[in-house]
């Protein structure tokens, strides 16, 4: 898949994710983006926190504590910090599109619109290496904050190949981000300057653009298996 195409792939989700985000807006109001199956640990952990609030209520109940009355619930100042991101971030990339091939700036248009304009630009921007990367990075990284906002976990792909580092079968792609990691809590290599060594450790991780034969790997789908991302993340979530 192309530069183009997973700039088109990210943008996209973006401009879909728009208007979930608003509804996310007030609490309580679904949040699921794509309709992937929970798990059982996901479920159970949902009872569980199901358990714990009526717990809670029925105890505050007994001491007396009511609930307010029915004004209107406030705003989710996480998912208004998110819009506000994403919109100055689409912005600032057609800024930078419309610089680059010379065109002007739409006025008053909408995120949506926005992000319209810069698909339709794509195979313009495709000819300047430079703006072509910055586009798929940004877009990569308003995606990451929508799905974090709407409650999306992150997709883990194990792949059925071994670290060249460690040698062991511990290797997990993580498409959103175009990364992969090696989750072997002892993988170290000779650089003694590398992160690896560092106390605690930090996990090596590579772009799909350094391991050319990866993108092949994951679109032919050999001896990959989806996996949940709670499942295997563990610590390397933040540090990867």
């Amino acid at each position: 898949m192309s530069t183009t195409d997973r700039s088109y792939e990210a943008l996209s989700a973006v401009r879909t994710a728009l208007p979930l985000l608003g509804a996310a807006l007030v609490p309580g109001t679904p949040r699921r983006w794509s309709q992937r199956d929970l798990t059982d640990e996901q479920r159970a952990r949902l009872d569980q926190l199901a358990r714990a609030e009526r717990e809670a209520k029925h105890a505050n109940l007994a001491r007396g504590i009511k609930v307010l009355g029915t004004g209107p619930a406030p705003l989710r100042l996480d998912v208004l910090d998110v819009q506000a991101d994403i919109a100055a971030g689409v912005t600032e990339l057609e800024d930078a599109v419309t610089e680059k091939l010379e065109l002007t700036l739409l006025a008053g248009a909408s995120t949506a619109e926005r992000i319209s304009r810069i698909i339709g630009l794509l195979d313009r921007i495709a000819v300047h290496e430079d703006l072509a990367d910055h586009v798929h990075a940004e877009a990569v990284r308003l995606r990451r904050l929508a799905a974090r906002a709407l409650g999306e976990d992150e997709q883990v792909v194990r792949l059925n190949a071994r670290c060249h580092v460690c040698d062991a079968r511990s290797l997990r792609a993580f498409p959103e981000r175009e990364v992969v990691a090696c989750l072997n809590n002892a993988c170290r290599c000779d650089d003694k300057e590398c992160p690896c060594h560092d106390d605690p450790p930090r996990r090596h991780r590579w772009a799909f653009s350094e391991w050319p034969w990866l993108a092949q790997v994951i679109a032919e789908e050999i001896g990959v298996q989806p996996i949940n991302a709670l499942a295997d993340y563990g610590t390397l979530s933040g540090r990867a």
